[in-house]
């Protein structure tokens, strides 16, 4: 770890306020936009990201200098995003999933799209398949592991990812036919 970091570290271990303020400055840029995928709005974003560095606060003395400091705080904001959607009660249901042929987009789809479009397009799905979607694409778990995490099954999990692809693809073909309409008509 670089040496600014270790004196931000020890100094978070020491409940130095001004250690803590420049961690949560530091942290904020990249971890709020995770908080986003998992909260539709700037104050649930910003109620992850607060929950999240109490609990780094709290928790510093168990990082164990390994140089990976922005994985580890990243991890903790992961937990208390997924904390939050359980909270907000949004994993009740049980989806019966069909294997089904999965929703394929092409490679070329996206590149009408920016960034910041997709991910309002995932924050209109519905909470659960948002949620679901955000911790298989974005963070890698598998369909067990989100089954575990979010005590459902599998197959939902399955349903879940399946239809969040499947009402992306609609929402990126419905962006791109004004698109082609335009480009044939130049």
């Amino acid at each position: 770890m670089n040496n600014n970091l270790d004196i931000l570290v020890e100094g978070c271990r020491n409940n130095d306020l001004q250690s803590q303020q420049a961690l949560y400055k530091l942290c904020y840029p990249d971890m709020i936009k995770v908080c986003f995928r998992y909260a539709v709005d700037a104050d649930g974003a910003g109620t992850i990201y607060n929950d999240a560095m109490l609990r780094v606060f709290k928790n510093i003395h168990k990082y164990t200098d390994e140089g990976k400091l922005l994985s580890w705080i990243k991890t903790i904001v992961i937990n208390c995003s997924i904390d939050f959607c359980k909270k907000k009660n949004i994993f009740k249901e049980s989806v019966p999933y069909i294997s089904q042929e999965e929703p394929v987009l092409s490679p070329d789809a996206f590149d009408l799209v920016a960034g910041k479009e997709i991910r309002q397009m995932i924050a209109q799905l519905p909470p659960t398949t948002a949620t679901v979607f955000n911790l298989f694409v974005y963070e890698g778990f598998t369909h067990k592991q989100i089954g575990e995490i979010l005590s459902i099954s599998d197959n939902t999990s399955k349903w879940h990812v399946s239809e969040a692809k499947k009402i992306l693809k609609q929402k990126l073909e419905d962006l791109s036919e004004p698109q082609l309409k335009t480009n044939a008509a130049g």
